[in-house]
Order: C-alpha cells, then sequence, then structure tokens
C-alpha cells in the first residue's frame, strides 16, 4: 500500500515549489536499537496508529501494520532529534524480522508531522556512513544490515521484535553543505503472525483431542490378549 501526501493541483504546485532538487547529497543512516520495557509509554509511541495524521494534509501516514504495507515520511537534515529519547512499540499481529527503507525522492517539513512528499527517483540522497564511525547503518537488533539500489535501500534482518516491544527509530543525517535537505523514505517490515491467545487455546485443545483420538485408535487395534488357567 504506498501513500503520496500530495494530493490536488495547489498542493502539488506547493510542494514543487518549496522542494526544488538540492545541490547538495544527502547521507541518511538508520538506528534501530532495543529499548527496555514492552507496550505504551510516556516516550513511546506506536508503529500502527491511523489517527496519527500528517498536519500538512490532514491524512494518517503510519497506517502500516501489515508486512510488506508501505509507510511515507520525511528524515535528513535539521534532524528529528526527539527521535533520539523517543521508541516505537511494536503494536502490530507481527513479530518483525525485518524491516527496509527506501529513499524514494525529496520532503518538505517545515515542521514535526507536517510535510509534503515530492517522489523524485533521481534525488541526491543515499543510505551511508553520517557518524563518521565507518559503518552504515546501526542495530543491536538485526546483525544484518544490507544496502542496495545503489544505496538508496537499506535492510536491517536477522533478528526480531517481538509484539509489544520497543525499539529505536532514529536517523543520522549529514548533508554535503550543511544546509538543509529532507529526503522521503517508504518504509515496510516483514514477519510472521503471532495468534491471539483465543486462537493459542483453540489449537491447544485440537491438539488434545487429536492426540486422545489417536490413543483410542491404538487401543482398538491392540491385539487380545488370552489368559489360559492350569489345571
Amino acid at each position: 500500500m504506498q501513500m503520496s501526501f500530495v494530493r490536488g493541483p495547489l498542493a502539488a504546485l506547493t510542494a514543487i515549489l518549496v522542494t526544488a532538487p538540492a545541490s547538495a547529497t544527502l547521507w541518511l543512516e538508520p538506528v534501530i536499537n532495543f529499548v527496555p520495557g514492552k507496550g505504551p509509554g510516556p516516550l513511546s509511541f506506536p508503529l500502527y496508529d491511523p489517527a496519527f495524521l500528517n498536519g500538512a494534509t490532514g491524512e494518517p501516514f503510519a497506517t502500516a501494520d501489515e508486512p510488506g504495507e508501505i509507510v511515507t515520511y520525511p528524515a535528513g537534515v535539521p534532524r528529528d532529534e526527539e527521535l533520539d529519547v523517543l521508541s516505537v512499540w511494536n503494536n502490530t499481529r507481527y513479530v518483525i524480522t525485518s524491516l527496509t527503507m527506501s529513499i524514494v525522492g525529496e520532503a518538505w517539513q517545515p515542521e514535526p508531522f507536517y510535510f509534503f512528499i515530492y517522489r523524485d527517483p533521481d534525488v541526491d540522497a543515499f543510505f551511508g556512513n553520517a557518524n563518521g564511525d565507518g559503518f552504515i547503518g546501526q542495530s543491536d537488533i538485526f546483525p544484518i544490515i544490507t544496502a542496495s539500489n545503489g544505496g538508496r535501500t537499506i535492510t536491517l534482518s536477522g533478528g526480531e521484535i517481538p509484539v509489544g516491544g520497543r525499539f529505536s527509530d532514529a536517523i543520522f543525517a549529514i548533508t554535503s553543505d550543511g544546509l538543509p535537505f529532507k529526503a522521503a523514505i517508504d518504509a515496510s517490515f516483514d514477519g510472521y503472525l503471532v495468534p491471539e491467545p483465543a486462537t493459542w487455546s483453540m489449537l491447544i485443545a485440537g491438539f488434545g483431542l487429536v492426540g486422545a483420538m489417536a490413543r483410542r485408535r491404538r487401543e482398538a487395534a491392540a491385539p487380545c490378549q488370552l489368559g489360559f488357567a492350569r489345571s
């Protein structure tokens, strides 16, 4: 499910005027780390929240609650430093086994959670070593970090974020000229479904029934043993 937040001629014109192609290069580096705790908290927000709106368009954007669904958001310079102290909690029904982010254009974000998206496959923005530590991406959850698509896509995999688990969602960012530059990112997750408690109860009951039936079949099929009394 791909979402674009530039709707209508006026909005499209505004987005084009304020997101003229930048002359600098933007480098982004995601930081996805384990955060203690589970579920909602004073410094956490849900991964899936259709009531959370983009103030520029009035449309929801945190709408990905199934593997492969896409949520689009801005990231870049200036950094969203509030994300350094906030965490995301996985309120989907899935254990998350990988995260994928792709740079798909530019974004205009005059204030937090107020943004327009301008899609451009040739945008001069890439995932790279933005904090100077020699690595692309940081994570103590996902040990495998792979950049592809010429550096415009990054995938973190090889670990798990459980249902209810919390994780950081910060992004280091630098530009070659030090001036503001925001990229548009399409992000999605992969994972496996965790059954609801009622479903677990039904599964356990079903296993018990199958076991009981198997025992009865074995008893019915067992040969009769005859005993002979000696005189």
